[in-house]
């Protein structure tokens, strides 16, 4: 289970734009449980939104388990969003906890990635909205009061824990 905590009541979101709020994106996780972007209120959280058949996405995968083992103790919560599997399709349940053993493959010196993988078919809860120019992935740092601190580029694993470090603090 993942941490979670209610955000104020009339809370709304606006968008994925730097200072706004960003919309409630959920989905299935690698477990089969729900998972809610605003069940975080109160963490910082990296929300990586990716698809399989991205070759940088499946690299920034490599880490993920790395950087949310660095930064979880510190108030972070590393989400990922993937929108299509390598044939463009919803990802299914089989497919994120195929995602989660990216990490075998690199050199971050984990097996599996253990913070929550969602799948968000379509950007139907609202993740696609974050997507410019269908450019993948994107790397956006959402503040406690889950607003837009950080659009992360260029996206790759040195840059964020570069972002999160800076924000975060020592």
């Amino acid at each position: 289970t993942w941490p979670s905590a209610a955000p104020p009541a009339g809370l709304v979101p606006a968008g994925f734009a730097r200072g706004q709020v960003v919309p409630d994106v959920r989905g299935m996780d690698q477990h089969g449980d729900e998972v809610s972007l605003w069940q975080f209120y109160g963490l910082h959280v990296l929300v990586d939104i990716s698809t399989m058949w991205c070759s940088p996405c499946q690299e920034l995968g490599t880490h993920t388990e790395s950087t949310w083992q660095r930064f979880k103790d510190r108030g972070f919560m590393y989400l990922t969003v993937l929108h299509e599997d390598v044939e463009n399709h919803e990802v299914d349940q089989a497919e994120l906890q195929q995602w989660a053993g990216l990490p075998a493959l690199g050199d971050s010196g984990y097996d599996v990635i253990t913070a929550p993988i969602i799948s968000d078919p379509d950007g139907r809860s609202g993740s696609i909205a974050a997507v410019e120019n269908n450019q993948y992935p994107v790397a956006l740092l959402i503040g406690p009061d889950l607003r837009v601190l950080d659009r992360i580029t260029p996206v790759t694993s040195e840059r964020v824990d570069q972002v999160i470090e800076e924000r975060l603090g020592r």
